[in-house]
């Protein structure tokens, strides 16, 4: 997981200012918004995604590969059966699609020819992603990790070689249908090593399997599309409203959370299938522990992160991308503290009932954040600019996903939602406390002017949190874990020189 988290990070953090600076900001703007646009095609998945999790996890673990055969064969025909006249539609609107937008006359028709790129790339993986999905339901995250940091170093390493080269969006639009093609056959392959089983044939789908998928999944589609609306639509409204360019302005603080963040989904993908597998076996003292963990660790673990970003946020973008930090950089620190409450500190409770199969009042709640953000935004941005629609995304999102989806869960595991709330925030954010006033002090001593003072001063910091941390936030038994983890490797590392 940890290799996949840093190849996203260390590619994401310096291709961007690159695609900034190559393809201007307006061209940027449009990379961006493609994405975002392609991205609606996600309602069609109607939950099978997370249904191939739940029952591949399930019946894998009753050692049942006849009904593993059965739920990768039923999603796969439906994909398949979707995406095909999907892409047809996508081409035919492509032509008028642009006129929705602030797009300038010459860049129209490479924003149709993206449109269709994208999208093409995204039929493909409504596909081939079931295996992918059947990789995290077994938990063999590395495999799907290695397949991950495969795809993430191609495509990005390709997109900077094609910038530098000259080429332009329809140019790294190819790149990337290529990049995600090599990843779904990775992945497919991947699956058939561990799972020789394997038997891909329409006879070994049935309605029987489809009905049960898409009863489970019907929440889970809720729940997808209004996830989908929340992530996309800010982008989309923002290139409505005002200049493209704006998109771009927007996007690269959202990333820049996203791509340092990446380590909590990362941890909410195990929770899922742990969830499901304890279900399956019976063992539900367990989850209770596991909400609070998780939690509790992917919350400290962005933590000093977010010290940085709110403290440091206008000399990083100065030192990132100067031409974006009069606008990227006022809009830091406040989707910073809505990621941090909302995400960092409760991704895995939203898993923990996706894995239950107890997610209905949490895409209930999903459906109204979305709702209720994007008529937000279509009020905010036109008088507020970006700064105002990334305050309605903040507050949107502590409301619902920090507050009543750890109330649902606590209610699922019988607990005290009090209690519960206090053990997930109350250790990291104390340690917090001393930490935040040392890096205001830092802030007025150093003048953060370039990289290596920026990351010194950063360093500090999260030394200055993890140390205590370790000995506060970790339970017991998690610190003596960590530390054979570290023996352990250490002691691997000292033995292979004497070994060779």
């Amino acid at each position: 997981m940890w290799l996949g988290v840093g190849a996203m990070l260390f590619t994401g953090f310096l291709l961007s200012p690159y695609q900034v600076r190559k393809l201007g900001p307006e061209g940027y703007g449009i990379w961006v918004l493609s994405f975002s646009l392609v991205e609606y095609c996600l309602f069609l998945d109607l939950g099978f995604r997370s249904a191939t999790v739940k029952y591949v996890a399930h019946f894998w673990a009753l050692r049942d590969p006849d009904n593993v055969n059965a739920i990768l064969n039923t999603a796969l025909l439906y994909a398949g059966v979707i995406s095909a006249p999907l892409f047809v539609v996508i081409v035919l609107a492509s032509n008028s699609i642009h006129k929705f937008f602030h797009i300038s006359p010459e860049l129209t028709p490479t924003f149709r020819l993206l449109i269709v790129l994208i999208s093409l790339s995204w039929c493909l993986g409504f596909v081939f992603n079931t295996f992918n999905a059947a990789l995290e339901a077994v938990q063999r995250f590395d495999l799907s990790n290695k397949v991950n940091v495969v795809t993430t170093v191609i495509r990005s390493s390709g997109i900077a070689i094609l910038l530098w080269l000259g080429y332009g969006l329809v140019g790294i639009g190819v790149l990337v249908v290529i990049s995600q093609c090599i990843g779904y056959v990775l992945n497919v392959v991947s699956f058939r090593r561990i799972f020789p089983e394997l038997k891909l044939a329409p006879r070994y789908a049935s309605v029987k399997t489809l009905r049960e998928m898409g009863k489970f999944g019907i929440h889970t589609f809720v729940l997808n599309m209004s996830t989908l609306f929340l992530n996309q639509s800010p982008p989309l409204v923002i290139g409505h409203f005002l200049p493209t360019a704006f998109v771009g302005f927007y996007s690269l603080p959202n990333r820049l959370i996203q791509y340092t963040g990446g380590a909590v989904s990362g941890i909410g993908a195990v929770v899922n299938a742990n969830a499901a597998e304890l279900q399956a076996r019976g063992e539900m003292r367990a989850l209770s522990q596991l909400a609070i963990f998780t939690n509790r660790y992917s919350l400290a673990l962005f933590m000093p992160l977010a010290i940085v970003f709110s403290f440091f946020g206008h000399d990083l973008f100065k030192l990132w991308v100067p031409s974006a930090v009069q606008y990227a950089a006022p809009i830091l620190p406040v989707l910073t503290i809505g990621y941090l409450i909302a995400v960092a500190g409760q991704f895995s409770s939203g898993m923990l009932l996706l894995g239950l199969g107890r997610h209905q009042w949490f895409a209930r709640g999903q459906f109204i954040e979305a709702v209720i953000s994007l008529g937000a935004l279509i009020y905010v941005t036109p008088r507020y600019g970006i700064l105002g629609a990334a305050y309605v995304i903040a507050a949107c999102m502590i409301v619902n996903r920090g507050l009543f989806v750890p109330w649902l869960l606590s209610r699922e595991l019988g607990l005290s939602f009090a209690a519960f709330m206090f053990s997930i925030y109350a250790r990291p954010t104390l340690i917090a406390i001393p930490v935040a006033a040392l890096a205001i002090w830092l802030r007025m001593a150093v003048q953060t002017s370039s990289w290596l003072k920026l990351f010194t001063v950063s360093g500090l910091i999260a030394l200055a949190y993890f140390i205590p941390a370790f000995f506060l936030c970790l339970a017991e038994h998690h610190r003596l874990l960590l530390r054979g983890w570290v023996v352990a490797r250490f002691s691997g590392l000292q033995s292979s020189p004497q070994s060779s």
